[in-house]
Parts: C-alpha cells; structure tokens; sequence
C-alpha cells in the first residue's frame, strides 16, 4: 500500500511540475500534497515538531480507518525538504455501531 500511495504522489507531483526535488515544503509541495489528499476524499491537518510523534512537522490525512503521515524537515542547507519515502500509513481498527 505505501509503495502505490509513494507513486501515486509523485505522478500527483510530477504533473504539477515539481519533478523529483521537492524543497520548499511548506510554501510550495505540502499544499499540493493536500490538494492530492483532499481530492481522494481525504480530511488533512499540519501538526507542528512538538505535536508530532515522529519529532518532525508533519501532514496527517485521514480517511475512515487510514491515517497517512508524511513528515518534512530542514536540510542541510536550510531548505525544508519533503521525504516520501518516509510516509508512514496506518490502519485504526474500526468501531462498530
């Protein structure tokens, strides 16, 4: 499931033209990254270093039983940079009513 979510992404990316470099999280990729989420009926929130398990921002899309994690952070240069492959995806059990 996260190697298709990963490639879903990055075709999702690459047709907005971000090709495979993608700095400036926050101003350019993560709204886009949203925009991919919220297409496929996902509901999203930005959680900030502290609030974040991980230890790094991250945006965390949910939908029914499915929480998605995609973190970024500062590279060595200053430039906050997306890592897909660090998408961490997991299954709530549901509750039945």
């Amino acid at each position: 499931m996260k190697d298709h979510l990963i490639q879903d992404l990055e075709t999702f990316l690459r047709q907005e033209d971000f090709g495979t470099n993608w700095d400036g999280a926050y101003q350019d990729v993560i709204p886009t990254i949203q925009r991919f989420f919220a297409t496929n009926g996902f509901e999203t929130r930005l959680l900030n270093e502290a609030d974040s398990p991980s230890g790094d921002t991250e945006l965390v899309a949910s939908k029914d039983s499915i929480t998605v994690r995609v973190p970024w952070a500062e590279d060595g240069n200053g430039r906050s940079v997306v890592h897909l492959h660090s998408i961490q995806i997991a299954r709530s059990a549901s509750n039945p009513t």
